[in-house]
């Protein structure tokens, strides 16, 4: 199967070559033949590179050690869901799973390409076959994952995949993380296909919104199953550490971010058309610049590759996207000059520009502390890291800015808001911030952050109630006897973006809420425990039952057993069992986190070990408040984003609330 595999992977190669100079000549020329060969060429792309991805994930269930790339990251111990893990465990297969998840995008592009029409589709081709032919050119070339192990034998047995690896998570978080990285790439090539065309007026933007939040929609799942993963695997207490690898997932999605923003002033006053091709460009930027960081050794992480030699190749194809827009947006400057200016700084217009400016901020101020090693020592021969620290200084009060004009935005008018509109608009929600404030510090909250947080997310939350009775006051004039429930459902049937839009401000709101809890107000304990004894801390008390060594077939393990109680009436709320694991295979050490999740608060427990007398068993206790909200909130965001993107129905105009017209309007 590995010629197969490789062979596949040629053709597959040879095939997205064909597929870009084709589009190239259906663009330059009207050819219908030559756009029926880009578009053939796109789809057999994707199965060939599909054929290939199969060919390798049978070679890991077959145990075919003769492949390199199955004896260094599997073995006959591991279960099946973690062979097909592999995969995407190491450098080769993740390249591979990455080409092949930017041809499906490509396909369907092509399956609809009579939705996007005659002038655009051919450039759109062409480079998205580009971005297929320079990935491929990587996995045929530098990461092949189809080559023979050097030795003159077969291998009885595989070395095994990191241990870290193996956990359920990592079976949904990289194909999660790496679809939102490859849709992305759409909205570039539709972008590069309006300069490339000519045709810059608002189309591109039409086609590719939902595009762009399939992709963003996929990258914040992966990013936050990602978190999950280090929550759950990692043995810290934490899920965020600004990682350089975690970093680099995140910056693209503050451009998207942005980009999902500033297209609406675009599409309402045709302005910012420069920017958001930069901000488009930009996060396919961002995303081959992540692989980069992950691939190239030059940061270290505990989520990145093995260094290799393909670091130059991604700099110079970066070099070149950037490069490239640069030179057309300078050729197409006459066309892309904005037909108006921002009239006012209290204005829709300005807010989103706002917005926009502080969601670049985050993004410049998180590349700058990832590159910051590479430059100190590039410039001073000693590389001089920044940690937590510095991210938390910088970005936390620019996350409060973005969070306070993610509530303001929304409702204030186009064009040039009145004083006494802004009174009546955004008073009642600063009131309700203020009172939440006094009666945080009378709880007992007194630290900064965390009060101003939480008075800000009352803030945004009271504007997005308000935008709801609003909208049903105007709904109940028009159909007096409707309901509350049918009343929001019309609501979100004929205002979907809208409304869904709110629902994931709403989703932010809860997330940041979780955030600020678990790091705010987090307890952290180290403690040892003999048998039978007991630890109480806060409302909770552990005892130790017992601890006692485990053999499976992949690791051994020494597990303890802990009751978990409440202080207040004694009652049994579970048992834990952390393990400290080691892996036979290549001898690494892991922990297995005890996890009990509430609403309220995790109880989060750690076996560190045993002491010397090996009486006694080593803990370590994290409860962390409100965590379980930051999933909850995540969910309520990809929520939204889903209502966002149902296609629009047929809609009764008449039906139409005269007061969202106006609102419309202004």
């Amino acid at each position: 199967m590995a010629e197969f595999g490789h062979y596949s992977l040629c053709v597959s190669w040879i095939l997205a070559l064909i597929g870009m100079v084709s589009g190239v000549l259906a663009g330059r020329k009207p050819s219908r033949a030559w756009l029926e060969t880009a578009s053939n060429a796109t789809i057999l792309v994707c199965v060939s590179s599909f054929l290939a991805l199969a060919a390798l994930a049978f070679g890991f269930l077959s145990n075919d050690y003769t492949n390199q790339y199955v004896w260094q990251t599997s073995n006959r111990d591991m279960s099946p869901l973690y062979k097909i893990t592999a995969i995407w465990g190491g450098m080769d297969g993740s390249m591979l799973l990455w080409a092949t998840f930017l041809s499906v995008s490509a396909m369907c592009v092509a399956l609809r390409g009579d939705k996007y029409g005659r002038t655009l589709l051919p450039w759109t081709l062409a480079v998205l076959n580009s971005s297929c032919a320079f990935f491929l050119t990587l996995v045929v070339f530098f990461t092949n994952p189809f080559r023979y192990v050097k030795a003159g034998f077969i291998p009885p047995d595989g070395n095994g995949m990191n241990p870290l690896l193996q956990n359920p998570y990592m079976a949904i978080h990289p194909p999660t993380l790496y679809l939102g990285f490859t849709i992305l790439a759409v909205p570039f090539a539709f972008c590069m296909a309006a300069l490339l065309s000519g045709s810059l007026s608002n189309e591109w933007i039409r086609l590719t919104r939902r595009w762009t939040l399939i992709g963003w929609c996929f990258l914040t799942a992966g990013i936050v199953l990602g978190g999950h993963w280090a929550y759950i695997e990692l043995g810290w207490g934490g899920f965020w550490a600004w990682d350089p690898v975690e970093n680099a997932s995140f910056l693209p999605w503050l451009t998207a971010s942005a980009f999902l923003h500033s297209v609406m002033v675009q599409e309402r006053k045709n302005m910012l058309r420069i920017w958001n091709i930069w901000l488009v460009t930009l996060t396919y930027a961002l995303t081959v610049f992540g692989t980069f960081l992950t691939r190239s050794g030059v940061v270290q992480s505990v989520h990145s590759f093995a260094s290799s030699d393909i670091g130059p190749a991604f700099l110079i194809y970066l070099a070149i996207l950037l490069a490239f827009t640069a030179f057309m947006c300078f050729y197409r400057r006459a066309d892309l000059k904005s037909e108006r200016g921002i009239e006012s700084f209290l204005s829709r217009e300005a807010a989103f520009l706002v917005n926009n400016l502080i969601f670049l901020s985050i993004c410049f101020a998180t590349l700058w502390g990832v590159m910051f090693p590479v430059l100190s020592e590039g410039l001073t021969g000693v590389k001089q890291a920044v940690g937590i620290p510095f991210f938390n200084t910088v970005n936390i009060p620019l996350f409060l800015c973005l969070l306070f004009m993610m509530g303001v935005g929304p409702l204030i008018a186009w064009r040039k808001a009145s004083f006494s509109s802004l009174v009546r608009t955004f008073s009642v929600p600063f009131l309700c911030a203020f009172l939440a404030g006094v009666l945080l510090v009378w709880a007992g909250v007194l630290s900064f952050y965390p009060v101003l947080t939480y008075c800000i997310c009352v803030f945004v939350l009271m504007t997005i109630m308000g935008e709801f009775h609003r909208g049903l006051k105007v709904q109940r004039a028009a159909a007096p006897s409707q309901g509350t429930v049918t009343g929001v459902a019309t609501l979100f049937r004929r205002h979907r973006t809208r409304y869904g839009s709110h629902i994931v401000h709403f989703g932010v709101l809860v997330v940041t809420i979780g955030i600020t809890a678990s790091m705010a107000h987090k307890v952290e304990k180290e403690f040892t425990l003999a048998k039978g004894e007991t630890y109480q801390e806060g409302r909770f008390s552990l005892t130790l039952n017992e601890f006692s060594e485990v053999e499976e077939r992949n690791f051994t393990a020494l597990r303890g057993v802990v009751q978990l109680r409440a202080i207040k009436n004694d009652e049994l709320l579970g048992t834990l069992k952390p393990e400290l694991r080691l892996y036979k295979r290549n001898k690494e050490t892991t922990t297995e986190v005890a996890l009990r999740m509430g609403l309220r608060e995790d109880v989060y427990l750690v076996l560190a070990g045993l002491d010397d007398s090996g009486e006694r068993a080593a803990f370590k206790l994290f409860i962390n408040p409100l965590q379980v909200w930051l999933w909850f909130g995540t969910v309520i965001m990809i929520l939204g984003t889903v209502i966002v993107m149902i296609p629009v129905g047929l809609r009764e105009k008449s039906a139409v609330p005269s007061g969202e017209i106006e609102r419309s309007k202004a």
